[in-house]
C-alpha cells in the first residue's frame, strides 16, 4: 500500500464511481485535507481515500495484497464506505474489526429553485449568528469547541472562510444549535446540522440550516448535499421541509450502532445490536463496551448487569459511579425507565464503595 503525495491525488479520480461522499472529491481536488493510499503508484487500480467525513474504498476489490493492508490504515472503530457493491462482501474481511456491520445512509440534494426558506422567528433570548472563527477561538460560549472541531475538517481556517460557511443559534453563553458546511467541490457543497440535546424540538435546526443554505447559494454554489443515517428522522424532516430532494441511498460499515440521536433506534433495535455485539465480543473483547451501552439503551437491566459481571471477570475496570450518572442522564431523555428496579439499585450498592 502506497501513500500518495497530495499533488498525485487526481490520478485516482477515475476510480471513484459513486457520487455520495462529496468530501472524497474535495480531498482529491485539494479543497480539504485528507490522505489517499493506492496499490500501485504508476497505475493505481484500488484506493483508500480518507477525509474528515469518511473512509471510502474504491476501484477493483481483487488486489489481495492491497486488501490485506487496508486494516493497517484503519482504526478498530473507523467507519468504512464501499464505493461500489463489489466491495460490500469484502469489507468485513479487510477491516480491523471483522464484525464491522453494514448500515444504510441517505443522500439528499438541494437546488436553489427548490429551496423553501424558513422564516420562523426565534424565541425571546435566542439570536442567530454567522460563524466567526476568531470569536469561537476566544471560547466565550459553551459548545464553541464542537464547532471548531467541525471546522478543522477543512484543514485550516482560511479554507473554511473561503469555501465554507455556517450559522448558529445562541442563548446567552450557550450555542444551542449549529449548521456548518463540511466540504465543497466545484459548484457543490455539503452541510450538516447539530443541536445540543438539551435544546431539541424547538425548531432551531430548521432555522440554522435555512440560514446556512441561503449563504451557500449566495456564495455561488448551485447544489447542496445533505447526508444522514437512514434512521435519523429529525435530520430527514429538516432536509425535506427546506426542499432537499431524496437522491439515493447507499451503504457504509460501522463497528457500533450508527445513530446520530439517542432515539434513532427503538429499545428492540438497541437490544438487537447488543446481542450482535455480545456475540462479536467473544472474539473482539473491545466490543464489550459497545455491547454494554446498547443493553443500557435497550432498557434491559438484567443484561446490563450480566455484561458488567462478565467484564469484571475479565478484569476490565468499570467506573460504576460514572455509569450510574450516565443512566440518570439518559432517564432525563426518557430512556432507561427500568433502571429504577431494586435489582439494579442493589447491584450498584454492591459495587460502588461507600463514602465516609
Amino acid at each position: 500500500m502506497i501513500k500518495l503525495n497530495s499533488k498525485e491525488f487526481k490520478k485516482i479520480a477515475h476510480l471513484v464511481k459513486s457520487q455520495d461522499e462529496l468530501s472524497v472529491f474535495s480531498v482529491i481536488s485539494g479543497v480539504i485535507s485528507g490522505e489517499i493510499y493506492v496499490n500501485n503508484i504508476n497505475n493505481p487500480t484500488a484506493a483508500l481515500i480518507q477525509s474528515s467525513e469518511c473512509n471510502l474504498i474504491a476501484g477493483s476489490p481483487n488486489d489481495e495484497v492491497f486488501n490485506s493492508e487496508v486494516s493497517s490504515e484503519l482504526d478498530f472503530w473507523d467507519q468504512l464506505t464501499p464505493d461500489s457493491h463489489e466491495w460490500i462482501d469484502k469489507i468485513p474481511g479487510i477491516h480491523k474489526n471483522h464484525f464491522v456491520r453494514k448500515y444504510k445512509r441517505r443522500h439528499y440534494v438541494l437546488a436553489s429553485d427548490d429551496f423553501m426558506e424558513c422564516h420562523a422567528k426565534l424565541k425571546e433570548g435566542y439570536i442567530l449568528e454567522k460563524v466567526d472563527i476568531s470569536l469561537l477561538r476566544q471560547n466565550l460560549f459553551e459548545n464553541s469547541e464542537k464547532l471548531l472541531e467541525w471546522i478543522e475538517g477543512w484543514g485550516d481556517d482560511k479554507k473554511f472562510q473561503k469555501y465554507g460557511t455556517g450559522y448558529f443559534v445562541r442563548n446567552n453563553k450557550t450555542i444551542v444549535s449549529w449548521s456548518l458546511s463540511d466540504c465543497s467541490f466545484e459548484k457543490k457543497i455539503a452541510i450538516g446540522i447539530h443541536t445540543d440535546e438539551r435544546y431539541r424540538n424547538n425548531g432551531f435546526g430548521k432555522i440554522v440550516v435555512s440560514a446556512t443554505v441561503k449563504d451557500c447559494f449566495y456564495k455561488g454554489y448551485e447544489k447542496i448535499d445533505w447526508l444522514c443515517v437512514d434512521s435519523n428522522k429529525g435530520s430527514i424532516a429538516i432536509a425535506e421541509k427546506l426542499g432537499f430532494k431524496y437522491n439515493n441511498e447507499y451503504y457504509s460499515f460501522s463497528s457500533y450502532p450508527p445513530i446520530e440521536n439517542l432515539k434513532d433506534l427503538s429499545e428492540v433495535e438497541w437490544h438487537e445490536w447488543g446481542e450482535y455485539l455480545e456475540n462479536a465480543s467473544k472474539t473482539e473483547t473491545p466490543l464489550l463496551w459497545e455491547c454494554l451501552y446498547c443493553y443500557i439503551k435497550s432498557n434491559d437491566v438484567e443484561k446490563t448487569i450480566d455484561i458488567m459481571t462478565t467484564m469484571k471477570q475479565k478484569k476490565i475496570t468499570i467506573d460504576y459511579s460514572r455509569f450510574k450518572d450516565y443512566i440518570i442522564k439518559l432517564q432525563d431523555y426518557g430512556l432507561c425507565s427500568n433502571f429504577t428496579k431494586k435489582v439494579w439499585i442493589d447491584f450498584l450498592n454492591e459495587n460502588i464503595p461507600c463514602s465516609d
